[in-house]
This record gives C-alpha cells, sequence and structure tokens, in this order.
C-alpha cells in the first residue's frame, strides 16, 4: 500500500493575524504524528495569476496588507496546487496548509479563510486541461459556501457538501455522492470539526478512516486512482493528528 503524500512548509506555522482557535498548534499536532511515517514534499508560493483565477483584485490587494499573511496565504494556495499536482501524475496527497480556503469566496471572505485553497487548485486543473470535471467533497462541520459559490452555476465541477446529523448518515452520504457522480478526480475539503470531541460530536476516528476508503475505492474506479485532500478545519487538537492519518490511511487503501 503506497502512502498518501504530505505536502507541508514549515511557514504554516507562522503566527499571523486570525482568530484564536484557528493556530499554528493545529498544523503543529497533525506533523508530529505524521512526521516518522510519511513522505513530505515542500511547495512555494503560487503566483499572483493563480490567485486571480477565482478572486477579485480587490481581495488580493486586502489580503496583502498584512506581508505575512499574504506570504502563508499565497504559500497554502500554493500547496493546494502542489498536492493536486501530484495526485493527477497518480501519486494521492495531502495539503497540510494553513490558513483554509473554503468559506473565500470570489469577492469576500470570512471564516479564517482568505484565498480558496481547493477553487484554485481545482480551477487550475481545468484551465489547464488537466481535467473535464472535478469532484469536491467537503467534510467539513461548516458549509463551504466560498467554493460552492465559485462552482455553483459551473457544470465541470461538483461541489458536495455533505450535512447530515448522525454518523451512519453522513458517512451514507459521502458514499452516495461518489458513486452517482462523473468526475476526473476527488478533491476533499477536509475538515476534522465534525469529530464526536470537536464541535460537530459525530464522527468517529473510525469514520474518517472509512471516508477516505470510499474515496480510494471510487477515484479507483472512475478516474485512475486520482484524489487528494486538503486541510480546512479541526480543533480538538489532542486527536486532530490521529483523525488525519484516518484519512489517509482510508485514502491509501488498494482493492
Amino acid at each position: 500500500m503506497e502512502k498518501v503524500k504530505i505536502i507541508y512548509h514549515p511557514k504554516y506555522l507562522s503566527d499571523y493575524p486570525t482568530a484564536s482557535v484557528e493556530s499554528p498548534e493545529r498544523v503543529k499536532a497533525i506533523y508530529d504524528e505524521l512526521k516518522n511515517d510519511f513522505e513530505f514534499v515542500e511547495p512555494k508560493p503560487c503566483s499572483e495569476d493563480d490567485l486571480l483565477l477565482v478572486h477579485t483584485p480587490s481581495i488580493i490587494k486586502s489580503v496583502k496588507i498584512n506581508p505575512l499573511l499574504f506570504e502563508v496565504a499565497s504559500l497554502a494556495v500554493g500547496g493546494a496546487i502542489l498536492t493536486s499536482e501530484l495526485a493527477i501524475k497518480g501519486d494521492k496527497a495531502f495539503g497540510l496548509i494553513r490558513p483554509p480556503g473554503h468559506h473565500a469566496s470570489p469577492d469576500h471572505h470570512w471564516g479564517f479563510c482568505f484565498f480558496n485553497n481547493m477553487a484554485i487548485a481545482m480551477e487550475r486543473l481545468i484551465r489547464n486541461n488537466k481535467i473535464k470535471k472535478g469532484l469536491v467533497l467537503d467534510i467539513d462541520l461548516h458549509f463551504g459556501d466560498g467554493t460552492d459559490n465559485f462552482f455553483s452555476s459551473r457544470k465541470d465541477m461538483v461541489v458536495a457538501n455533505i450535512q447530515a446529523s448522525d454518523r451512519k448518515s453522513f458517512v451514507e452520504q459521502v458514499k452516495q455522492v461518489l458513486e452517482i457522480n462523473i468526475y476526473d478526480i476527488i478533491g476533499i475539503s477536509a475538515g476534522f470539526d465534525r469529530y464526536e470531541l470537536d464541535w460537530g460530536a459525530t464522527l468517529t476516528t473510525e469514520d474518517f478512516e472509512e471516508i477516505g476508503k470510499l474515496v480510494a475505492i471510487n477515484a479507483s474506479k472512475k478516474c485512475n486512482g486520482r484524489c487528494f485532500a486538503l486541510l480546512e478545519g479541526g480543533y480538538y487538537l489532542p486527536d486532530l493528528g490521529k483523525n488525519v492519518k484516518a484519512l489517509l490511511n482510508g485514502m491509501a487503501y488498494e482493492s
């Protein structure tokens, strides 16, 4: 079983201005759990042209007001792009990136997000003719409004925000979305705040592994195994790392 590659840069631990819950300690907790068992790949910042694929110049300008924030946010987008490019080449990958992105719309942002990492990565694949259609599977507790706002009128991208009140229904919805849609790649907006001890109080560690496995199985059937995940939410630090590892172990499944 080939392990998922991890995209990471030490600057993701920078203390830029944001809400206290979206702390560098989130990424550090995951890094500490994964560091001895996975291959790490270091990304480069994205270009401003990459940002303009999704965002307006005014939003980019507003983030530039804080140079450190702009640097790290651009590096997060660069990490997302690299993660998706590895997946296209056949290497399953996880973007251990920060800040998250699924609440960043083309012309506004909120919820600890500044640029939409997933939307930019997917749009870049489409513009470069590497995919014709993609699937964004958002498993975060909070609706990924930014990604949905960008792709909602498009036929070349399915954005599935999974919403369910119990773990069985949640996993079943994931399964249905993966089975009924057609796509060339799967990108998971991987939020872990639905964990049973986090804000969402729904999913177990085993559920995250099952979700990863379902993604792997359907990617193998439909798109030559091409799938990747990007970090979104998740705030219960004692178990955050093991929940991420569970998802990645599931993604590495080979039938």
